[in-house]
């Protein structure tokens, strides 16, 4: 009944609004000029020009030129962005028909992997999606998986509500590549509770390519890759900063971010970055109840210096990140009758939920830290061509810490892993050649390290993981054509992985068993973008991707705490196979952005996690430290289908509705069976008012998930649970230089529990939580 009257309300809401739409007065203004360089004075083709805030947007064409009609009176902010010049940002007052003329000023982007401002890019033909500046400041302070979820076809895997990843297409874990700083994150990211070890602050630009088509980057992106990009060094003198200060009220959790940049007096081309965040805070709360330890403390610290000139650029970038995340204690239990109670109870037990906030957190917990070191360099080889060196190391150190058994205080889980990887490629991309390649070699040398002995140590201690060595090495070509009407990409990968691994054999602790597994995949794609009209254009995309198992598929064999399940790999899995089609459709006019995407995912061999349910009938594991769900890894042959659509109409310059969905279907091929931990389909309604001056603006959403009803009756240890509407309102306003905005999430304190929260088997997921935010600029 709730959901019905929330629904009727949205419902008279919106038509009010299209009242008063409708009321206003005609659009007739018309805003053109021409884009040209200072430097020499060349007409640009290609850039993008729009006006802030608003769904008005078009390119410039071979003479420069641009015009904007239907404009309705008033004041705006004209943008003007092109890759390898200086954005430009004018203010603009229409009355009637306007000129403006915008002159750009050339800089060097070769510190920059990807430039993500809704500009085109080297990779223009696979499937992308990205935040807008205004979604990402209204999610600003949350986590990397939190965050991503404003991205159609997007969504969270979550363990609690302190823990989640990002899920493209029904994957994610080793399926997903997260690259960060233009580097691939090397963590210990196969575990569903394990989140990226990454700071979203550092990274101005975020955006992910859906679908296996990132070849550069790996062959194993089934699901696809998560890109994260600060902006360019500085490259002049002065300095400038950012101070952000978060609060949210669920959690009582503050977060503080801050970052400094400048140049060097007399040294131009030189640039450098500083920049830290803190997090704090404890208890979150459902809409009834506290949940035991269930806080999170993180600490970041990231230092960047480079020097760029047209000939040559290298820089150096380090970043620390150290996160401690509380495990809701009702997920560990001691017997089968408390956990099968536990399940079947619509509250937590009341041990587990206590009367009153508390910050400390206590076991079990995960404390991971995570430092990368990166060095990048270019060299201009000739007008077409530059040579691109990239070489980082990581170390990535995680502790899962168990609740105290019988007294004794011991680290139940200890990963330590050092990786060392790079990237040599030869660019064409930018080249004035007809076709425009990219030619590279990448590789990886990881060492990874259980219960913190070392590889051969006599007193190696079994754990959920082997000890194992993992070397990687890929060779890649991609080619690209760029024509008036169309563009062509094509590419191809291969890639070979061995892993080594050490475990002692059984009552022979001085004997240790090593095994060596080799895998070899060839990765392809082929994707072609069609400009039907200047507003219309297809994306169609062919793909073939392989990925190895990893060495938790293959070797795990015990209780893997963080997830509160015990966990069972099998040897004798094979290479995962995909062959991916996917076509995407995008059309703007005027008033409206439509984008449509639509794309079916067959995998061979397809590794997934199953809960170990025969018959109807659980199987649970006991074990010294407690009894656990059982899951088992599997192989099969499997159909992800999807669609992922977002519509935007601007009933007028103040007022604005956007819907997105994202819809995934996931088969068991061999039996036709439906596969478990598929998101559910999601709806997300948006209406949006923006004040005359542009500076301030409310918002209001209603998110929509379906209970997944397509799931195999006695496949999962519980079903799953129904489904929820949470609303959402926003409001935000930009002074000079002061940004200040509040966001209340599951406004109406919905009780609920999704689908891909793990711990849904025991609790409820968050409440209603209220951001308060404050940033601020200055130079």
């Amino acid at each position: 009944m709730r959901m019905k009257l929330k629904s009727l309300v949205l419902f008279f809401f919106l038509l009010l609004l299209f009242h008063e739409s409708y009321s206003q007065k005609n659009c007739f203004c018309t805003l053109q000029g021409k884009v040209s360089s200072i430097e020499n004075r060349e007409k640009i083709k290609g850039a993008y020009v729009y006006l802030k805030g608003t769904n008005f947007a078009v390119q410039t064409d071979s003479s420069g030129f641009f015009s904007i009609k239907k404009i309705c009176p008033g004041s705006y902010t004209l943008v003007c962005e092109m890759s390898s010049y200086d954005p430009v940002e004018i203010k603009v007052n229409l009355t009637d028909q306007h000129e403006e003329n915008i002159a750009l000023h050339t800089h060097d982007e070769h510190l920059q992997e990807v430039v993500v401002s809704g500009k085109r890019n080297e990779t223009s033909a696979q499937m992308r999606g990205s935040l807008s500046s205004e979604e990402r400041k209204e999610r600003d302070g949350l986590n990397l998986g939190e965050m991503l979820k404003g991205i159609s076809g997007v969504q969270s895997l979550q363990t609690g509500s302190t823990i989640s990843k990002p899920v493209i297409h029904g994957m994610h874990s080793s399926r997903v590549i997260i690259l960060n700083q233009g580097v691939r994150q090397e963590g210990q990211n196969w575990g569903s509770e394990h989140a990226p070890e990454v700071d979203p602050f550092v990274s101005k630009n975020i955006q992910v390519i859906k679908g296996p088509a990132g070849l550069r980057y790996g062959g194993d992106a089934i699901g696809g890759i998560v890109m994260l990009e600060p902006n360019a060094l500085p490259d002049t003198s002065g300095i400038k900063g950012e101070l952000q200060s978060i609060y949210f009220t669920n959690g009582r959790q503050w977060v503080g971010s801050g970052s400094l940049e400048g140049g060097f007096v007399g040294a131009k081309g030189w640039g450098w970055r500083v920049q830290g965040t803190i997090k704090n805070g404890g208890n979150i709360h459902s809409a009834n109840y506290y949940l035991a330890n269930t806080g999170v403390q993180e600490q970041n610290f990231s230092g960047q210096i480079g020097y760029k000139s047209r000939q040559f650029g290298a820089d150096l970038f380090y970043s620390r990140f150290h996160t401690v995340l509380g495990i809701f204690l009702g997920s560990h239990i001691g017997n089968v009758n408390d956990l099968e109670r536990s399940i079947a109870l619509s509250r937590p037990l009341e041990q587990f939920t206590p009367p009153e906030f508390i910050r400390n957190i206590d076991r079990p917990n995960q404390d991971v830290i995570h430092d990368l070191l990166k060095f990048k360099s270019f060299y201009q080889v000739s007008p077409n061509y530059a040579l691109r060196f990239t070489l980082a190391h990581q170390t990535d150190e995680r502790l899962e810490l168990d609740v105290l058994r019988a007294g004794k205080n011991i680290n139940t889980l200890s990963f330590q892993l050092s990786t060392w990887n790079g990237e040599l490629l030869l660019d064409g991309a930018n080249s004035s050649q007809l076709w425009k390649g990219q030619f590279g070699l990448t590789f990886s040398l990881q060492d990874n390290i259980t219960s913190g002995n070392r590889v051969n140590s006599p007193t190696l201690i079994t754990s959920l993981l082997p000890n194992y060595e993992q070397n990687n090495l890929g060779l890649f070509a991609i080619e690209r054509m760029v024509k008036e009407k169309w563009e062509l990409e094509l590419g191809l990968r291969l890639d070979q992985k061995q892993i080594v691994t050490h475990r002692p054999i059984k009552n022979y602790s001085f004997i240790i068993d090593r095994d060596i597994k080799n895998f070899t995949g060839l990765s392809g794609s082929a994707g072609l973008k069609y400009h039907w009209t200047d507003n219309l254009e297809s994306h169609f995309i062919l793909a073939r991707a392989f990925r190895a198992p990893g060495a938790n598929e293959l070797f795990s064999n015990g209780v893997h705490h963080g997830a509160a399940a015990y966990e069972i790999g099998q040897p004798n899995l094979k290479g995962e196979t995909a062959t991916n089609l996917s076509l995407n459709t995008q059309y703007n006019l005027e008033k409206w952005d439509i984008e449509l995407g639509l794309y079916s995912n067959h995998i061979q061999d397809f590794i997934y996690l199953r809960p170990m349910v025969n018959d109807g009938q659980a199987v649970y594991v006991v074990t010294l430290r407690g009894i656990f769900p059982g899951f088992t890894y599997e192989q099969i042959n499997a159909r992800f289908n999807g669609l992922d659509g977002q519509i935007s109409y601007h009933i007028n310059p103040k007022i604005s509705l956007q819907h997105k969905t994202s819809l995934v279907r996931a088969f068991n091929t061999k039996n036709q069976e439906y596969m478990v931990n598929i998101p559910a389909d999601r709806f997300e309604y948006l209406i949006r008012y923006q004040f005359n001056h542009n500076k301030q603006y409310i918002s209001a959403g209603l998110t929509q998930v379906s209970r997944q009803n397509r799931v195999e009756a006695g496949s999962d240890y519980v079903d799953p649970p129904a489904g929820y509407q949470l609303v959402q309102l926003n409001w935000g306003y930009q002074f000079n230089k002061l940004d200040v905005g509040i966001r209340i999430t599951n406004a109406l304190n919905e009780s609920y529990r999704d689908y891909l929260n793990r711990f849904r088997y025991y609790t409820d997921d968050q409440g209603r939580n209220i951001q308060l935010r404050v940033a601020y600029k200055f130079s």
